[in-house]
C-alpha cells in the first residue's frame, strides 16, 4: 500500500508524518515479502512525487481548471501511469487518495474538509476521462462526462460512446442523462 498520512503527538504538539502500511516490528525477522513490500511501496511514493510535479506543470497553462474538461483530460493522460503495472491498479484508489489529500489537494480541487474518501473522485474521473479518444472530448460538457464515465468500460465501446454524445446534444447531465445512457446500453446488448 501506498504511503499516507497519520497524526502523532511529540511533545504535546499534533504532527502529521507520513507512513508506510507495511509494518517492520523491531526485534523480528523480516521476511522477504515484508521487503519487497516496502520496496514497492517506496517505488509508489517515487512515481507519485514525480507524476505531482508533472501535473502541477500541466495546471499552470490553464487560467481556470475548475469544471475545464481539458485540463482534467490532460492530468488524466498523466495518471495513466498506474496501468503500468498490476499493483499499481490495485493501489490506484489508495494512489489517489494520497495525491489528493495529502500531497497536492489543490491540483485535484479536493478540500481537505471533506470526508477523504471522496478526494479519490475527481483522479479518478480525470483517469477515466483520459480513457476517451480525444476526438470526442469537446462533443459534451464536463457535466456530461462526468455521468457518461461512470458506465464501466465505455471508453472501449466507441459506437456506443457516438449514441450517447449524440443524446448529449440534446440533453443536460444528471439523472435524465443516465437514464437515456442506460437506454442506450440496453439497446445494444
Amino acid at each position: 500500500m501506498v504511503v499516507r498520512k497519520k497524526t502523532i503527538i511529540i511533545n504535546g504538539q499534533e504532527v502529521e508524518v507520513p507512513v508506510f502500511d507495511t509494518k517492520i516490528i523491531p526485534g523480528d525477522e523480516v521476511d522477504a515479502d515484508t521487503l519487497e513490500k516496502l520496496l514497492k511501496e517506496e517505488e509508489i511514493e517515487k512515481e507519485i512525487q514525480e507524476v505531482v510535479n508533472k501535473i502541477k506543470i500541466v495546471k499552470t497553462k490553464y487560467k481556470n481548471v475548475v469544471k475545464n474538461i481539458n485540463y482534467f483530460y490532460e492530468v488524466g493522460k498523466i495518471l495513466q501511469f498506474v496501468d503500468k503495472d498490476d499493483y499499481f491498479k490495485k493501489q490506484r484508489g489508495k494512489i489517489w487518495q494520497r495525491m489528493a489529500r495529502d500531497i497536492a489537494p489543490d491540483l485535484f480541487l479536493f478540500d481537505k474538509e471533506k470526508d477523504p474518501q471522496e478526494s479519490k473522485r475527481y483522479p479518478e474521473f480525470m483517469y477515466l476521462i483520459a480513457k476517451i479518444p480525444k476526438k470526442f472530448i469537446d462533443q459534451a460538457s464536463w457535466d456530461q462526462w462526468y455521468e457518461i464515465v461512470k458506465f464501466k468500460d465505455i471508453y472501449y465501446k466507441p459506437k456506443i460512446l457516438r449514441d450517447i454524445l449524440k443524446e448529449c446534444k440534446y440533453s443536460g447531465a444528471g439523472p435524465t442523462l443516465r437514464d437515456k445512457i442506460k437506454n442506450i446500453l440496453r439497446g445494444h446488448r
